[in-house]
This record gives C-alpha cells, sequence and structure tokens, in this order.
C-alpha cells in the first residue's frame, strides 16, 4: 500500500504538489491522472525517495523508501524507459540491478521472458527501440518480484499486441494483491486498465474514486422517435431531457426503465432506446479544464 499524507513539493515559489492526500490500495490497478504539470511524476518520485517533500510524506508499507532494508524486493518502478546506460546490454542492465538490490541472478532470465525480451536480451540498450526500452523498464521493476509497482506511462512505443499485453499484465498483477499506480495520458486504455482513479490537477487533489462511479456521473438515456409532439411531452416530464437532434431527446441522470415506463404511459412510439455514458476522457476533461497548465490557442 501506498499512502499518501498531506504531501507537498515547492520549488522556490512554485508549488508542484500541494497538500496531496490519497491511499493506494493493493489488489487493484489505480490511475494516476492530471495535466501536464500537475504533480503527477513529482509526486512518484517522492515516494520513491528521488525528491524530498516540503511538508508530509509518501509512505510504502508504512514506512518511508529510505527505510526498506531491500528496497527493489519491496517496491519496482518505471519512471524513464531511457534511463540505462547504452553501451550496456538489455541482461547485463538487469544483473547490476539484481546484485546491487540483493536478488539471485536466476530472476533476471525469468523477468526478460515474462516481457518478451529473451531474443534481445544481448544486444545494447543504445540500439533498444522506445518500445523494447519499455519492457526492459518494466523487467526491472518486476526483478525483486516487489508487492508494490509504479509506472509512469508505460505504454509509450508499444505496438497494439504490446499496449494489450501490459492493460492483461497489469490486471494479472493487481490480481495477486499488489499494489499497481499507473500514471498515463491514455484515456482509452487507462478506462480498459484501472479499477481506481486518483486525479490531480495543479498539485491538488481532484477526484478519487472508482472508474465506474467516475464515469457514472456522465450516464443518461437516448431515445428516438418519430413522434416529434410525443417526444416533447415526454422531456416536458423528464427534468434531464434535453433535445440533441431532430427526433431525438437526451435525458441525463435517468434510467432506460423509468424511461421506457413513461413513454409507454404517455403512448410515445419509440423508435430506440440507449444507454449512454460518459467516456473516462470526456469526464477527465470536464474536470481538468481549469487545472491544464499549457494551453493552446484556438
Amino acid at each position: 500500500m501506498i499512502v499518501l499524507r498531506e504531501l507537498t513539493k515547492r520549488y522556490g515559489d512554485v508549488v508542484a504538489v500541494d497538500g496531496l492526500s490519497a491511499r493506494i490500495e493493493p489488489g487493484r490497478v489505480t490511475g494516476f491522472l492530471g495535466p501536464n504539470g500537475a504533480g503527477k511524476s513529482t509526486t512518484m518520485r517522492m515516494v520513491l525517495g528521488l525528491d524530498a517533500p516540503t511538508r508530509g510524506s509518501a509512505l510504502v508499507g508504512g514506512r518511508l523508501y529510505r527505510e526498506l532494508k531491500w528496497p527493489l524486493r519491496e517496491v519496482g518502478a518505471l519512471l524513464d524507459a531511457r534511463a540505462v546506460h547504452p553501451g550496456r546490454t538489455g541482461r547485463n542492465h538487469l544483473k547490476a540491478l539484481a546484485r546491487a538490490g540483493g536478488v539471485p541472478a536466476g530472476r533476471v532470465g525469468e523477468v526478460l521472458e515474462i516481457v518478451g525480451l529473451s531474443k534481445a536480451a544481448d544486444r545494447r540498450a543504445g540500439t533498444y527501440s522506445l518500445g523494447m526500452s519499455q519492457r526492459l523498464g518494466i523487467a526491472a521493476a518486476l526483478l525483486g518480484d516487489p508487492g508494490v509497482l509504479l509506472f509512469d506511462e508505460p505504454v509509450n512505443g508499444l505496438d497494439p499486441d504490446g499496449v494489450r499485453w501490459v492493460r492483461t499484465f497489469l490486471r494479472s498483477l493487481a490480481a495477486e494483491g499488489r499494489t499497481v499506480l499507473l500514471s498515463s495520458h491514455l484515456m482509452s486504455e487507462m478506462q480498459m486498465t484501472a479499477d481506481h482513479l486518483v486525479v490531480i490537477g495543479r498539485g491538488r487533489l481532484l477526484a478519487d474514486t472508482t472508474v465506474a462511479e467516475f464515469v457514472s456521473e456522465g450516464r443518461g438515456v437516448r431515445v428516438t422517435s418519430p413522434d416529434a409532439a410525443g417526444l416533447a411531452a415526454l422531456g416536458e416530464r423528464l427534468p434531464g431531457a434535453r433535445s440533441s437532434a431532430p427526433g431525438t431527446l437526451y435525458v441525463a441522470g435517468e434510467s432506460v426503465e423509468r424511461v421506457g415506463d413513461l413513454a409507454y404511459q404517455l403512448g410515445v412510439r419509440l423508435h430506440g432506446l440507449t444507454v449512454e455514458e460518459a467516456s473516462l476522457e470526456q469526464k477527465y476533461m470536464e474536470l481538468t479544464g481549469e487545472s491544464v497548465e499549457y494551453g493552446v490557442g484556438a
């Protein structure tokens, strides 16, 4: 488990993280979302002891990272896929990490096999594509078989098959009872991967909820009918109704059962009655719109 308590980081007059409190629970994939400059990477760096908080704390299993006896065995992380000496082979990079972290050398071959890099293990890391570097970074995170894992944009550079593999793999890690914190800007992928969301903007917490609850706030029912008068009468009985196109009515926050029953009572002939949910991307953009630091012109 990762526990953030009033976590704050200042760089001079700039507040990168501002009183952030959250619990990243085991047994689920927690998506960590926010615009560029929101403080996600800084937060992850503080969890890993790479940056010191100005105030507050980031605890892993109830302890600061620097207090862990064998950190590699308790926490695995991928923050920068290119943070590898280009002259080392992928295998030697992992061997060096294993020796420093007190991990048996035999584990290197295991993680290379897991991430699909066995055939490229003896090539220099400097010749790896971005996707291969991501796989090597994931292998390094898994090296100590830790219970807590942090991934910052792990699917960048991966082909569709690799993206699907990461999605399935992260969910399997969470199913084993591990704590998985995933940062990504790919909303469609996050919606399929994460169970829970922590959303921040300008360093502050904006949402801490399940993906289902976050998206359900945009749920509604779309009604289509050739009966314009009947559709208008139906809309008058439903407070959340609005006409979105000729012959179409969108009703926010209602169930398909209630709308269908009411249409039957009013004698409105229907051609369609469809449940619609806002996408994670849509809800995310609505929530973080005022927190975007690097906006673009029209």
